[in-house]
């Protein structure tokens, strides 16, 4: 059943993070209410035909268990997922809106619908790596590039949150200068010292980073790896040379996604061994 777990678990971070939009990820921390049940309800949906999309691909490949049976299975599974989705915000809620519990309910959200697809599919059969098949060993190696690209995108910035309390509430000045869409006189405003724009674009910078330090360590060409850090650092040479707070926030969160990424990279390679 090897051959369908991974599938499976590639359908999940399709729906959890490539397919699932901005309005969908929000809702969840949202109240309970018909829009939220209505919108989540769409996210379930699309995570359900991913999941059929794994069975078909499974059977394809030479599956034997019954159809039927699997079906029932990827209901359960996605029914699972709208039940873990509601209960995120009162659980949120109940044990208070810090940062500490944002990322804890961030990992904890994966770690159990991970956890329910592979007790799911181990309650039809032993699930060993031996035997892996092609396409699950494609589904596998699908499965880290979304985990080093997105998972670990999103699960830095919740990190920093807690290593660095209030960072980003702290103020910057910066100077404005408009008068009728005119650059004519400056004054002083005050701005987040890491606006959302910044941390967006930071997370894509740092997705193509790993993926790249993934890439070269596939190839075992291990001796590029340095030319990632030097152009990021590069990059933001002069905000690290005026801000020493953004400095420490950039460099912590520089050495954080390295980290995963190499990881990451070494299961990736150890997938490849297969």
């Amino acid at each position: 059943m090897t051959n369908l777990l991974f599938p499976l678990l590639l359908g999940h971070f399709l729906g959890d993070f490539v397919l699932q939009t901005d309005t969908m990820a929000n809702v969840k921390k949202e109240a309970f209410s018909s829009r939220k049940l209505r919108i989540l309800g769409l996210h379930v949906f699309i995570h359900f035909c991913l999941y059929f999309l794994a069975v078909l691909g499974y059977w394809f490949v030479g599956g034997n268990t019954d159809i039927w049976l699997l079906m029932g299975m990827i209901v359960g599974i996605s029914l699972l997922h709208l039940v873990i989705d509601l209960a995120k915000a009162p659980v949120e809620r109940v044990l208070g809106d810090s940062s500490l519990v944002r990322l804890c309910t961030y990992v904890s959200d994966q770690l159990l619908h991970v956890l329910i697809i592979f007790l799911a599919v181990r309650a039809l059969a032993p699930i060993s790596l031996d035997g892996l098949s092609l396409y699950a060993k494609l589904c596998a190696l699908g499965c880290l590039l979304i985990v080093i690209v997105y998972f670990v995108g999103y699960l830095i910035p919740y990190i920093l949150e807690v290593l660095m309390p209030g960072f980003n509430n702290e103020k910057r000045i910066v100077s404005i200068t408009k008068v009728d869409g005119k650059i004519l006189l400056t004054k002083n405003q005050e701005a987040a010292a890491v606006t959302n724009k910044e941390l967006k674009a930071g997370r894509y910078i740092g997705g193509l980073e790993r993926l790249l330090l993934l890439i070269f360590m596939a190839l075992q060409i291990y001796s590029a790896i340095p030319i990632i850090v030097a152009l990021k650092t590069l990059a933001r040479f002069k905000d690290l040379e005026n801000n020493r707070a953004f400095a420490e926030y950039y460099l912590i969160g520089n050495f954080l996604s390295m980290i995963f990424g190499v990881l990451i990279g070494i299961v990736f390679n150890y997938v490849l061994l297969l």
